[in-house]
Protein backbone atom coordinates (compact mmCIF):
# COMPACT_ATOMS: atom_id res chain seq x y z
CA UNK A 1 0.00 0.00 0.00
CA UNK A 2 3.03 2.31 1.23
CA UNK A 3 4.38 1.76 -2.52
CA UNK A 4 1.78 2.54 -4.43
CA UNK A 5 0.88 5.62 -2.55
CA UNK A 6 4.39 6.42 -3.48
CA UNK A 7 4.94 5.83 -6.98
CA UNK A 8 1.29 7.71 -7.59
CA UNK A 9 2.91 10.54 -5.82
CA UNK A 10 5.84 10.43 -7.86
CA UNK A 11 4.09 10.56 -11.02
CA UNK A 12 1.95 13.61 -9.97
CA UNK A 13 4.86 15.34 -9.05
CA UNK A 14 6.58 14.78 -13.04
CA UNK A 15 3.29 15.67 -14.16
CA UNK A 16 2.97 18.96 -12.74
CA UNK A 17 6.47 19.62 -13.77
CA UNK A 18 6.23 18.96 -17.11
CA UNK A 19 3.03 21.58 -16.62
CA UNK A 20 4.84 23.99 -15.24
CA UNK A 21 7.71 23.97 -17.73
CA UNK A 22 5.34 24.36 -20.86
CA UNK A 23 3.81 27.42 -18.85
CA UNK A 24 7.06 28.97 -18.63
CA UNK A 25 8.02 27.76 -22.43
CA UNK A 26 4.99 29.52 -23.69
CA UNK A 27 5.27 32.71 -21.28
CA UNK A 28 8.97 33.17 -22.65
CA UNK A 29 8.75 32.59 -26.30
CA UNK A 30 5.35 33.74 -27.86
CA UNK A 31 3.97 31.00 -30.55
CA UNK A 32 4.13 31.99 -33.98
CA UNK A 33 0.60 33.13 -34.00
CA UNK A 34 1.30 35.81 -31.66
CA UNK A 35 4.49 36.51 -33.84
CA UNK A 36 1.88 37.06 -36.70
CA UNK A 37 -0.57 38.60 -35.18
CA UNK A 38 1.82 41.44 -33.53
CA UNK A 39 3.12 42.10 -36.85
CA UNK A 40 0.01 42.90 -38.48
CA UNK A 41 -0.57 45.13 -35.88
CA UNK A 42 3.04 47.05 -36.11
CA UNK A 43 2.34 47.11 -39.82
CA UNK A 44 -1.69 48.36 -38.82
CA UNK A 45 -0.11 51.32 -36.63
CA UNK A 46 2.63 52.17 -39.29
CA UNK A 47 -0.23 52.75 -41.79
CA UNK A 48 -2.31 54.83 -39.51
CA UNK A 49 0.58 56.74 -39.06
CA UNK A 50 0.89 57.95 -42.53
CA UNK A 51 0.41 61.92 -43.23
CA UNK A 52 -2.51 62.90 -45.87
CA UNK A 53 0.39 63.82 -48.39
CA UNK A 54 1.88 60.30 -48.32
CA UNK A 55 -1.56 58.80 -48.37
CA UNK A 56 -2.48 60.40 -51.65
CA UNK A 57 1.08 60.02 -53.59
CA UNK A 58 0.11 56.36 -53.02
CA UNK A 59 -3.27 56.31 -54.38
CA UNK A 60 -1.95 58.45 -57.37
CA UNK A 61 1.44 56.23 -58.38
CA UNK A 62 -0.94 53.05 -57.74
CA UNK A 63 -3.75 54.44 -59.91
CA UNK A 64 -1.77 56.51 -62.83
CA UNK A 65 -1.93 53.50 -65.43
CA UNK A 66 -5.57 53.52 -64.77
CA UNK A 67 -5.81 57.23 -65.98
CA UNK A 68 -4.86 56.46 -69.55
CA UNK A 69 -5.69 54.87 -72.38
CA UNK A 70 -2.82 53.29 -74.86
CA UNK A 71 -4.03 53.82 -78.62
CA UNK A 72 -3.20 52.05 -81.70
CA UNK A 73 -4.27 52.61 -84.85
CA UNK A 74 -4.13 51.96 -88.58
CA UNK A 75 -4.55 55.27 -90.82
CA UNK A 76 -3.32 54.89 -94.79
CA UNK A 77 -2.50 58.74 -95.52
CA UNK A 78 -2.43 60.37 -98.80
CA UNK A 79 0.44 62.41 -99.66
CA UNK A 80 -0.19 65.62 -101.84
CA UNK A 81 2.20 66.36 -104.73
CA UNK A 82 2.03 68.26 -107.32
CA UNK A 83 4.89 67.61 -109.48
CA UNK A 84 4.35 64.63 -110.79
CA UNK A 85 5.60 66.10 -114.36
CA UNK A 86 7.87 68.56 -116.24
CA UNK A 87 7.43 71.22 -118.42
CA UNK A 88 7.49 68.63 -121.43
CA UNK A 89 4.95 66.71 -119.99
CA UNK A 90 6.97 64.21 -119.11
CA UNK A 91 6.60 62.31 -115.33
CA UNK A 92 9.51 63.36 -113.44
CA UNK A 93 7.68 61.43 -110.01
CA UNK A 94 5.58 59.14 -108.80
CA UNK A 95 2.05 60.26 -108.06
CA UNK A 96 0.72 61.40 -104.96
CA UNK A 97 1.30 58.29 -102.63
CA UNK A 98 -0.76 56.69 -100.07
CA UNK A 99 1.62 55.61 -97.48
CA UNK A 100 0.52 53.19 -95.08
CA UNK A 101 1.55 54.03 -91.28
CA UNK A 102 0.86 52.61 -87.91
CA UNK A 103 0.44 54.29 -85.27
CA UNK A 104 0.65 54.12 -81.33
CA UNK A 105 -0.11 56.70 -79.04
CA UNK A 106 -1.64 57.72 -74.99
CA UNK A 107 -5.14 59.40 -74.39
CA UNK A 108 -4.07 61.17 -71.21
CA UNK A 109 -6.29 61.37 -69.15
CA UNK A 110 -9.04 58.90 -70.02
CA UNK A 111 -12.10 60.18 -68.49
CA UNK A 112 -12.44 63.38 -68.70
CA UNK A 113 -13.93 65.74 -71.67
CA UNK A 114 -10.60 67.47 -72.33
CA UNK A 115 -7.27 65.53 -72.80
CA UNK A 116 -3.95 64.91 -74.58
CA UNK A 117 -3.20 62.57 -77.08
CA UNK A 118 0.13 62.22 -78.16
CA UNK A 119 1.21 59.47 -80.91
CA UNK A 120 4.01 58.64 -83.54
CA UNK A 121 3.00 57.59 -86.73
CA UNK A 122 5.76 55.55 -88.95
CA UNK A 123 6.51 54.60 -92.68
CA UNK A 124 9.15 54.02 -95.20
CA UNK A 125 9.31 56.24 -98.78
CA UNK A 126 11.37 56.40 -101.66
CA UNK A 127 12.30 59.73 -102.86
CA UNK A 128 14.52 61.68 -105.71
CA UNK A 129 15.29 65.15 -106.01
CA UNK A 130 14.94 66.99 -109.24
CA UNK A 131 15.45 70.63 -109.99
CA UNK A 132 16.37 71.39 -106.39
CA UNK A 133 13.26 69.46 -104.90
CA UNK A 134 12.91 66.09 -102.57
CA UNK A 135 9.90 64.46 -104.50
CA UNK A 136 7.85 60.81 -104.32
CA UNK A 137 9.92 58.34 -106.54
CA UNK A 138 8.41 54.83 -107.56
CA UNK A 139 11.01 52.32 -106.73
CA UNK A 140 12.43 52.15 -110.33
CA UNK A 141 14.14 55.67 -109.98
CA UNK A 142 14.52 56.10 -106.68
CA UNK A 143 17.95 57.41 -105.01
CA UNK A 144 16.85 57.91 -101.60
CA UNK A 145 14.81 55.81 -99.22
CA UNK A 146 13.25 57.86 -96.30
CA UNK A 147 12.36 56.44 -92.96
CA UNK A 148 9.31 58.95 -91.79
CA UNK A 149 8.64 59.31 -87.92
CA UNK A 150 5.45 61.87 -87.87
CA UNK A 151 4.98 63.00 -83.88
CA UNK A 152 1.70 64.20 -83.13
CA UNK A 153 0.97 66.19 -80.49
CA UNK A 154 -3.30 67.03 -80.13
CA UNK A 155 -5.78 68.17 -77.35
CA UNK A 156 -8.58 66.03 -77.61
CA UNK A 157 -12.40 67.19 -77.11
CA UNK A 158 -14.71 64.68 -76.28
CA UNK A 159 -18.71 64.10 -76.16
CA UNK A 160 -19.37 61.03 -74.35
CA UNK A 161 -22.89 59.59 -74.67
CA UNK A 162 -24.09 57.51 -71.56
CA UNK A 163 -20.60 55.50 -72.05
CA UNK A 164 -21.61 53.90 -75.11
CA UNK A 165 -19.78 55.90 -77.87
CA UNK A 166 -18.41 59.33 -78.08
CA UNK A 167 -17.44 61.95 -80.55
CA UNK A 168 -13.90 63.78 -80.34
CA UNK A 169 -12.51 66.71 -82.50
CA UNK A 170 -8.73 66.51 -82.06
CA UNK A 171 -6.10 70.36 -82.98
CA UNK A 172 -2.56 70.78 -81.94
CA UNK A 173 0.88 70.18 -83.96
CA UNK A 174 2.71 68.29 -85.51
CA UNK A 175 6.30 66.89 -86.47
CA UNK A 176 7.52 65.05 -89.16
CA UNK A 177 10.88 63.91 -88.84
CA UNK A 178 12.67 62.26 -91.63
CA UNK A 179 15.93 60.27 -92.57
CA UNK A 180 17.36 59.48 -96.01
CA UNK A 181 19.53 56.38 -96.65
CA UNK A 182 20.96 55.23 -99.89
CA UNK A 183 18.43 52.41 -100.80
CA UNK A 184 19.27 48.43 -101.05
CA UNK A 185 20.42 47.07 -104.41
CA UNK A 186 21.51 51.19 -105.02
CA UNK A 187 25.53 51.96 -104.97
CA UNK A 188 26.10 55.10 -103.43
CA UNK A 189 28.10 56.19 -105.99
CA UNK A 190 25.76 55.16 -109.08
CA UNK A 191 24.48 58.77 -111.05
CA UNK A 192 21.39 60.53 -109.54
CA UNK A 193 19.85 63.81 -110.32
CA UNK A 194 22.32 65.79 -108.50
CA UNK A 195 25.33 64.07 -109.11
CA UNK A 196 25.49 60.72 -106.83
CA UNK A 197 23.22 58.81 -105.44
CA UNK A 198 24.75 60.06 -101.62
CA UNK A 199 24.90 63.29 -102.89
CA UNK A 200 21.15 62.82 -103.61
CA UNK A 201 20.65 61.90 -99.90
CA UNK A 202 22.99 64.05 -98.18
CA UNK A 203 20.62 66.97 -100.32
CA UNK A 204 17.66 65.60 -99.10
CA UNK A 205 18.49 65.28 -95.27
CA UNK A 206 18.58 69.08 -95.48
CA UNK A 207 15.95 69.82 -97.39
CA UNK A 208 13.38 68.10 -94.99
CA UNK A 209 14.83 70.74 -92.60
CA UNK A 210 14.51 74.10 -94.51
CA UNK A 211 11.50 76.36 -94.83
CA UNK A 212 9.72 74.60 -91.76
CA UNK A 213 9.00 71.45 -94.05
CA UNK A 214 9.01 69.52 -91.01
CA UNK A 215 6.08 71.95 -89.00
CA UNK A 216 2.61 70.81 -89.31
CA UNK A 217 -0.81 72.10 -88.02
CA UNK A 218 -2.92 68.49 -87.31
CA UNK A 219 -7.04 67.98 -87.05
CA UNK A 220 -8.94 65.51 -86.69
CA UNK A 221 -12.31 64.04 -85.43
CA UNK A 222 -13.11 60.09 -84.31
CA UNK A 223 -16.32 57.97 -83.51
CA UNK A 224 -15.40 55.64 -80.74
CA UNK A 225 -17.67 52.49 -80.35
CA UNK A 226 -17.49 51.15 -76.71
CA UNK A 227 -17.00 47.24 -75.40
CA UNK A 228 -16.18 46.98 -72.09
CA UNK A 229 -13.17 49.15 -71.23
CA UNK A 230 -12.05 49.03 -75.26
CA UNK A 231 -13.20 51.97 -77.68
CA UNK A 232 -12.22 51.54 -81.63
CA UNK A 233 -13.69 53.62 -84.41
CA UNK A 234 -13.09 55.06 -87.21
CA UNK A 235 -11.28 58.35 -87.49
CA UNK A 236 -9.63 61.01 -90.23
CA UNK A 237 -7.13 63.19 -89.87
CA UNK A 238 -5.24 66.05 -91.92
CA UNK A 239 -2.02 67.60 -91.10
CA UNK A 240 -1.11 70.66 -93.37
CA UNK A 241 2.02 71.67 -93.60
CA UNK A 242 3.87 74.87 -92.42
CA UNK A 243 5.87 75.14 -96.12
CA UNK A 244 2.92 75.97 -97.74
CA UNK A 245 3.85 79.63 -96.32
CA UNK A 246 7.57 79.38 -97.76
CA UNK A 247 7.64 76.95 -100.73
CA UNK A 248 4.26 78.85 -101.96
CA UNK A 249 2.96 74.84 -102.78
CA UNK A 250 0.60 72.37 -101.40
CA UNK A 251 3.20 69.59 -101.60
CA UNK A 252 3.26 67.51 -98.45
CA UNK A 253 -0.48 68.15 -97.43
CA UNK A 254 -1.27 64.63 -95.95
CA UNK A 255 -5.37 63.23 -95.65
CA UNK A 256 -5.69 59.85 -93.68
CA UNK A 257 -8.51 57.74 -92.74
CA UNK A 258 -8.52 54.66 -91.10
CA UNK A 259 -9.09 52.75 -87.16
CA UNK A 260 -8.15 53.85 -84.36
CA UNK A 261 -8.42 51.53 -80.93
CA UNK A 262 -8.25 52.91 -77.68
CA UNK A 263 -7.74 50.28 -74.07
Amino acid sequence: MKKVVFLTVILFSFLAGQIFAQDASETSEPSESQEIQETSERDYVDEQNMTVTEVEELIQSQALIHRLDFVFGIEPLLSINSHKKSADGKFISAPSPIEMPVYIGLSVPNYTAISFQPSLRFYASYNLVYDKMVLPAEVENRTGQTFNFLLNLPIAFKLNYKNKYSWSVLAGLAGLFRFATVPSNVQASDAGFAGTVQSDVDYMNEWFYQNVRFLYLSAAIDWMFYYGKTKYGPELAVFFPMSVFTDKSADGLMIGAGIKVEF
